[in-house]
């Protein structure tokens, strides 16, 4: 917890190489406009790039809100920027992996596809399929959270979204993009029964590419697979016991846009 909360110290102050001694000299640093940044002197060269850009884009990063166990956790802020007298508020999230001495060995930064759109129009689009997967097989983030993860998917894998349900607890929240945010068991199970007959409708069907748990904080990337098209997405997750209490899912929204019956 307290390395992930030395992230969000130094998105306050900007002086984002004081970030790689954080870093195993091994691990991948994913940025969704410059890809993958692979071993400590990589990123270094990287964090040296963005203490220069970052202020001179006007950019801040507010309300930095971290979940973490000792080896898995996430992130999520608020990417805001100064457009003339206009403000934007891009939301984003970053996956975390350490390794068992307490170094960061793999992060993953996402940001609003829509909201960064409508700050920057036909400007280069954040790449997030890229990232899903880059740490699939990293064997070191195996706790009981990832099991509940691992056993939403098998079920979802069949198509029996309502049987989800009983993975929630009674005062579980879910988020979706597109459908908002469900508070308490039966709200969620109502979403789920939805899903049930929405997702075949549409032909939608999805598939988990890598996830990473600890006792209590998961997190997952997955593709969400359109009958002409698929989008990457992942999902923050917090487990209390064998129950999820968050399932918080985000995916590629302008991807998705394209995708989606006119």
């Amino acid at each position: 917890m307290n390395t992930l909360r030395r992230f969000g110290a130094v998105e306050d102050d900007q002086k984002y190489t004081r970030l790689v001694e954080l870093f195993a000299d091994d691990a991948v640093y994913y940025d969704p406009f410059f890809g993958p940044q692979r071993g400590r002197d990589a990123i270094r060269g990287f964090m040296e790039h963005m203490e220069q850009m970052v202020p001179a884009s006007g950019a801040t990063f507010l309300d930095w809100q971290v979940e973490a166990d000792r080896v898995v956790g996430f992130a999520t802020w608020i990417m805001q920027v100064r457009a003339g007298d206009a403000v934007h508020d891009i939301p984003g999230q970053s996956l975390y992996r350490l390794n068992d001495a307490g170094q960061v060995t793999f992060v993953c930064d996402y940001l609003d596809a829509r909201a960064y759109r409508g700050l920057r129009g036909d400007a280069k689009r954040p790449d997030y399929a890229s990232a899903a997967g880059l740490s699939a097989g990293w064997d070191n983030a195996s706790g009981p959270a990832l099991d509940v993860v691992r056993r939403f998917w098998s079920i979802q894998d069949t198509g029996r979204y309502a049987e989800l349900g009983e993975l929630f607890t009674d005062d579980a929240v879910f988020t979706d993009l597109l459908y908002g945010r469900m508070e308490g068991h039966q709200a969620v199970v109502d979403y789920l029964v939805k899903m049930q007959s929405e997702m075949p409708a549409r032909g939608i069907r999805f598939e988990l590419v890598d996830a990473a748990g600890d006792e209590t904080v998961a997190w997952s990337q997955w593709w969400c697979h359109f009958p002409n098209g698929s989008i990457p997405g992942w999902t923050l997750h917090t487990v209390r016991g064998d129950r999820f209490t968050l399932d918080a899912d985000y995916f590629d929204t302008v991807a998705a846009d394209g995708l989606r019956p006119r």
